[in-house]
């Protein structure tokens, strides 16, 4: 049975700080290039972006306290890093307290974080998991196809486990039609919309069931997670909800 203990939500609004390194420039157009070239693209000349590491950080020091050991630790995101040869959920173990077994899913869209969340599911045993959800706004190559891209840098951290003030009944992934949802997310986040909103719904513990819902317009997935509120935390787990707006 997973719990929902904590969130922290932010907006990055400058650039990660290893935009400005003056090697990185030159390696990371050197990194796209070989990487779209297969596919016929041209890259765009590297201009900010964000780091999902350095997101991710500052979200953990925000919603994790330092007597809080971690077991298990999922990273969702979509739109690639900025920061390509750096393994960050590797990394996020090692910032993370606890050190824990740590997870990355990618190349699903929307449904990342329902698949992250699915994961800490996976795992009764694990005392602590924390779900974090992160996506940054700058894509350096044009697009393919049509597929829907954030305006804003932004990430979720749910401090999940075997106690809290919400209880996550299910979670479905699959192909289909989309799902009604109870939550109104932030237009302009994509992958990260849905998880801003239950961040903020935790705040307020009146018993209730919120189902939270999207569905990925490219892939065709149908995501939904049932989260019943009112349940009693059963050792003091508390809640709280820590939104910082800017750089971290």
């Amino acid at each position: 049975m997973l719990w929902l203990a904590r969130a922290a939500r932010r907006v990055f609004d400058e650039p990660a700080a290893r935009t400005a390194h003056p090697e990185h420039e030159a390696r990371f157009a050197g990194y796209l290039a070989d990487l779209v070239e297969p596919y016929g693209l041209t890259p765009h000349p590297p201009a900010g972006g964000q780091s999902y590491g350095e997101m991710a950080a500052a979200l953990i020091a925000d919603v994790v306290r330092p007597d809080e050991p971690v077991d298990l630790l999922v990273l969702a995101f979509a739109v690639p890093d900025v920061r390509p040869g750096r393994a960050a959920a590797t990394y996020l173990s090692h910032v993370c307290p606890g050190s824990p077994l740590a997870f990355a899913v990618c190349d699903q869209g929307v449904a990342a974080g329902f698949t992250a969340l699915r994961i800490a599911q996976s795992y009764p045993d694990c005392r602590r998991s924390l779900v974090i959800v992160v996506e940054q706004a700058t894509l350096h190559y044009d697009l393919p196809a049509p597929a829907p891209l954030p305006t804003r840098h932004a990430g979720v951290a749910l401090l999940c486990g075997d106690s809290g003030v919400a209880r996550v009944s299910s979670v479905v992934v699959g192909r289909g039609e989309p799902v009604a949802g109870d939550l109104d997310p932030p237009p302009g986040q994509p992958h990260t919309g849905v998880w801003w909103a239950l961040a903020g719904a935790l705040a307020d513990t009146t018993p209730r069931r919120v189902v939270v819902a999207d569905h990925d317009p490219v892939l065709g997935y149908a995501c939904s997670s049932t989260v019943d509120f009112g349940s009693p935390a059963r050792d003091g787990g508390g809640t709280g909800v820590r939104v910082g707006l800017g750089a971290a």
